[in-house]
């Protein structure tokens, strides 16, 4: 399984439970720890919109930035996925491609002798 698909299903993931907070008006206060996950776990205490509204909205600033953040990542790995697929030889989809250039090149190539063979036919 692609990598990214996983980073960008967190991404969309987050972004739900971002709308969800911001909809009941209640959310986690992001973790200032700085600790080894501070980025995936938020801490215990809550901030509701009504009793705190200016921590609630940099705690929201903070939720949306996060999960932005990771479909923002999510993308940017597939288009490099995408990228090193590509150009890989062995691929699936680079054989197909190769398959229907060389059926050109060799279609070309049969035509122009065609065309020498009419233009010299003592050739």
């Amino acid at each position: 399984m692609r990598f990214s698909y996983i980073v960008l299903a967190f991404g969309i993931l987050l972004l739900a439970l971002a709308g969800y907070d911001e909809l009941r008006g209640k959310t986690h206060a992001p973790s200032g720890g700085g600790g080894r996950y501070a980025i995936l776990s938020p801490s215990h205490e809550i901030i509701t919109k009504a009793s705190k509204p200016e921590e609630f909205h940099n705690a929201m600033v903070y939720c949306w930035s996060r999960s932005l953040l990771f479909l923002l990542a999510g993308v940017i790995v597939y288009t490099i996925e995408k990228g090193l697929e590509k150009s890989d030889p062995m691929s699936s989809d680079s054989d197909e491609n190769i398959d229907e250039e060389l059926r050109k090149d060799e279609l070309a190539g049969e035509v122009k002798k065609e065309e020498e063979q009419r233009k010299h036919p003592e050739l």
